[in-house]
């Protein structure tokens, strides 16, 4: 009788270890994105080009092919599109992260520590808070930051040859708005708590997504609007678990010119325009 009952704690233990999302340690993963830029909502006065956006003076689109590699403490993304390639390197070991941007012929590139990070991190606050006491003084009710609500729905969808579920990221705005996304993810895997896409710039790369690291696995595709007409959709194409990636990988390359982001900054350069 011992056993038995022996054997079917083993087999329970085995059942519930194989269920267990497993986190990836290795890895080589393609995406495919496209962002759908607003028309400048002055119209025609919005800037020297018209009609305008971000980046070419009027309403288009962009998309980018993007490749992670992982490994460890180091991430390297590569983000090809018509207006240029980047590549973002993060040594989460050293705390170094390393953005290399191609465009118009120039190789140039800036580096940022922890200290940096921080630095835009409060920065990106203190604006945050200047736009909510803005609000407030106009009568407007602002929301308190909460973490976003995820509700998992049954449904499965095949994605890169993987079984995906569903889920609803609910995410609240600064005025109490409830933002809805739908997000497919592979329950099968996910990163690390360290993982990092290249540091707040990744997050941009990301469209800023707010709750796709608290989802139980991999998201493998999100599509989303803002409410300034915005719109970004991605989904991966290939994913490699366990990829065999040299270390050279994540080597500088040569003929860029790369300067701390402090240089980059006083020279008046925009960190955050969608040029990747």
């Amino acid at each position: 009788m011992t056993k038995y009952i022996l054997t079917a704690a083993f087999l329970c233990f085995a059942a519930y270890t194989y269920c267990q999302t497993k986190t990836v340690e290795k890895a080589i993963i393609k995406m495919q994105t496209e962002i759908v830029f607003p028309e400048n909502p002055n119209g025609a006065g919005g800037g020297a080009g018209g009609d305008g956006n971000v980046m070419m003076g009027r309403p288009g689109s962009m998309e980018a092919t993007t490749t992670v590699y992982y490994k460890g403490d180091m991430t390297k993304t590569e983000s090809t599109t018509d207006f240029g390639n980047n590549i973002v390197i993060s040594d989460r070991k050293n705390k170094k992260t390393t953005t290399l941007i191609e465009a118009m012929g120039r190789k140039t590139g800036f580096y940022s520590t922890e200290t940096d990070e921080a630095a835009m991190r409060a920065r990106m606050d203190s604006m945050r808070n200047l736009r909510m006491d803005s609000l407030k003084k106009m009568g407007i009710p602002v929301a308190a930051s909460a973490k976003p609500e995820i509700e998992y729905i049954d449904e499965t969808k095949k994605i890169a040859g993987y079984t995906c579920k569903k889920a609803i990221l609910k995410n609240k705005n600064q005025r109490g708005e409830v933002n809805e996304t739908t997000v497919w993810y592979c329950p099968d895997f996910k990163m690390p708590e360290n993982y990092s896409l290249g540091g707040n710039r990744g997050m941009m790369m990301m469209g800023g997504m707010n709750g796709l690291d608290q989802l139980n696995g991999f998201p493998m595709e999100y599509e989303f609007e803002r409410a300034n007409g915005m719109k970004m959709h991605m989904v991966v194409t290939k994913i490699q678990l366990d990829a065999n990636i040299d270390d050279k990988e994540f080597e500088i390359p040569k003929g860029y010119d790369i300067k701390p982001m402090s240089e980059m900054q006083q020279g008046g350069r925009n960190m955050f325009r969608f040029n990747n």
